[in-house]
């Protein structure tokens, strides 16, 4: 996700988060087995701060404080964790 955000911080906000929130679907679409919600909640978080990280360096005049990124996320919001299916359905198939 860093590798990405790095590449692609000066996108329009729209589009990047657009993309970002189909990369975190694809991560809960793979990882999203139940009891693992505490893991994806944790991803969620840490690709917030990176994006806080790599949007705060797209100008060196202007800082990108918590505050305003607390608002940028309520304006272009990442989808939330989804436990998608079970282990043990998979198994037993």
């Amino acid at each position: 996700m860093s590798l990405w955000m790095r590449a692609n911080r000066h996108m329009p906000l729209r589009e990047q988060q657009r993309m970002l929130g189909l990369k975190l679907r694809g991560h809960y679409g793979y990882y999203g087995l139940i009891g693992n919600g505490h893991a994806l909640s944790s991803f969620l978080h840490w690709t917030r701060r990176l994006w806080r990280k790599w949007l705060a360096r797209r100008s060196r005049h202007t800082r990108l404080t918590w505050l305003r990124m607390i608002w940028l996320l309520e304006l272009f919001p990442l989808p939330k964790p989804v436990g998608v299916h079970s282990a043990h359905r998979v198994a037993n198939q």
